[in-house]
């Protein structure tokens, strides 16, 4: 993740301008639009008043866990090789991760957007089981999980194939059944 997206994210979290912030920290607004923009390298001092000013704070988290934007990568590969089988682990796996971590290590690995999967479907289920973490600990959804492009117009049963049920509505998480993501709660119960 880039300090620019670090910063952006903070201070939409906060429904702060570029102005608003600047003034908060001491920086330009001019500075803060290439910093976000990834057109300038600010300095370690910049990131941390800007990010201060957001009312948020830096932290190193050592991730051993692979985030919401690998497992993206991942889950593209196994779609475009029609392995869905495979794309349901990895979909796992990010659930598994999301559930083992708390607070700031749980937003690091749901913070970077990640590309698309190449399947509004598993896009959208990224999305809910991102949402569905962060919520429950009431932590800021990123705004990639909150694009109305990661909403289905249709429901689609997670894992669809021949041996998956449809689950009841009452037993589809709430972030889920938004995102018409149908999935039944104890898959998402950590083994």
């Amino acid at each position: 993740m880039t300090a620019g997206t670090l910063i952006r994210a903070a201070r939409r979290s906060r429904r702060l301008t570029q102005q608003a912030l600047g003034r908060r920290a001491q920086l330009s607004q001019s500075h803060l639009s290439l910093i976000e923009r990834g057109h300038q390298n600010p300095s370690f001092d910049a990131v941390e008043r800007a990010l201060r000013a957001a009312g948020h704070r830096l932290i190193s988290v050592p991730t051993v866990r692979d985030d919401a934007a690998a497992i993206a990568a991942d889950i593209r590969f196994a779609v475009a090789d029609g392995r869905d089988d495979q794309a349901l682990r990895r979909f796992i796996q990010l659930n598994d991760n999301l559930s083992a971590e708390h607070g700031a290590a749980r937003f690091a690995l749901a913070i970077s957007p990640p590309e698309s999967t190449g399947s509004r479907q598993w896009d959208a289920a990224l999305a809910a089981v991102v949402a569905h973490h962060l919520t429950a600990e009431h932590l800021p959804v990123p705004d990639w999980a909150e694009s109305p492009d990661r909403h289905l117009r249709r429901p689609w049963t997670l894992g669809e194939g021949p041996y998956t049920l449809t689950p009841s509505p009452d037993r589809v998480p709430p972030e889920f059944a938004r995102r018409r993501v149908l999935v039944d709660e104890d898959t998402l119960a950590s083994a």
